[in-house]
Order: structure tokens, then sequence, then C-alpha cells
């Protein structure tokens, strides 16, 4: 499924109508800033990322911390986007420098008395984008309950091979470097590259560095 983006089939003209009933609030913020940290209110505010990149870390009673989604420009988060763990604390930081916009829940999800078609095509995405989400935390927090760095492995080139385009020979790309790949597993990055190393060994899969190939059916 496409990625849904939270103004897809709105007009800048419609935008700019919608604004003054959004009572945005934007903010600029620092690489390592903490941008927002997820308190537990569904509907107290959702943030578009308008510059810049972010990433949602977990971190757990433990101490440990570990990145559960990157945040990319155009990306909206917030509260009523997270998977949370009673135990666990989630914390938004800015990787690069940001601009965020917030917007109030009730403004943005509360259609104005005119009933504008473009307001309603924006709680179409935004519910649209909140299932997607779901879905790819979902999955990730599977992926880091597999009890074995091969299981991780195997469970995510799975599910990025048919995520993207591949060539004639099966061969296909992730979107992730070896080191956020590692950090993505919850895995040593050297613990992870000998893995990779004995998965070749044992005839399931080619490649490294970004590009693999799955020797497998399916």
């Amino acid at each position: 499924m496409k990625k849904k983006g939270f103004l897809d089939d709105i007009s800048l003209g419609s935008l700019q109508q919608m604004v003054p009933c959004f009572q945005p609030n934007i903010k600029n913020y620092r690489k390592g800033d903490t941008i927002l940290t997820y308190d537990g209110d569904p509907g107290a505010r959702i943030a578009v990322l308008s510059e810049g990149r972010a990433r949602l870390d977990v971190l757990t009673p433990e101490g440990n911390s570990f990145r559960l989604e990157s945040i990319e420009e155009g990306d909206v988060f917030g509260e009523m986007f997270s998977l949370p763990l009673d135990s666990c604390t989630y914390l938004v930081r800015a990787e690069t420098g940001c601009r965020v916009i917030y917007l109030d829940y009730q403004h943005v999800t509360t259609p104005c008395f005119r009933l504008c078609p473009h307001h309603t095509q924006l709680i179409s995405n935004l519910f649209v984008m909140a299932a997607q989400k779901t879905q790819v935390l979902s999955f990730h927090l599977s992926i880091l309950n597999q009890h074995t760095t091969r299981e991780k492995l195997l469970s995510y080139l799975r599910y990025a091979r048919h995520g993207v385009p591949a060539a004639a020979d099966g061969s296909f790309e992730i979107p992730m470097s070896l080191s956020s790949l590692a950090e993505y597993l919850g895995v040593d990055r050297s613990a992870m590259m000998r893995e990779i190393r004995a998965m070749k060994e044992d005839g399931i899969l080619e490649g490294g560095r970004r590009t693999f190939r799955l020797l497998e059916s399916g």
C-alpha cells in the first residue's frame, strides 16, 4: 500500500483556507533536541515534520534505548500514532535541525461549520496514516520479539523484498545502511555482520551492504 501523506489530494488553495481553523504552532529544533515526549494523551497534538529528519526512540525500564521509527519530512507523529507499552518511555528526537508544525487534535478532527470537503479529506488522510503507522510499528515490534539475530534478519529482509522494486535476478536494496539496520533490529552490528556471513555460507542469501538476494522461494 502506498504511504499516505497528510496533505494528499488537498490543493494549496484549500490548505490556505484551512489554516485559520487549525491554529498551527510552529517550532524549530536543533540536532539532538527532544521534540516530543509521549505522555499518554492520544488527543493532545498532531505534529507534522515540515523540515529535517527525526526519530522515535523507545526507552525501556532497564535503561536501554532503541529506534522504533524514522521520521522524514512530511511525516506526522504524536501520541495518537504510538503503540505504547505502559512500562516504556517514547521520545521523538531531532537527527538534524527540524521545523515542526503542531496542530490541535480537536481542530483537525472536528470539521468546521461549513463542512469543507478538503477538511473531510484531511481527516480521511489522517486516519489512513494512523492505520498504516500502526501496521509498521506492529511489524517492527514483532521483529524485536524474534529470539535470534538470524530470525530478525530474515523477517526484515522478507518484508523489505516485497516493499521495493526488485532487479531481474531478484536482488533488492534496503532503505537503510547496515549500521541503521542493526539499530533497527536491536542487535550489535558486528554480531549482525557475522550472521550475514553465516547466512551466505548456509546458502540463505547473497549480497551485502544495502543489496541482498534471498535464495528462497516466495
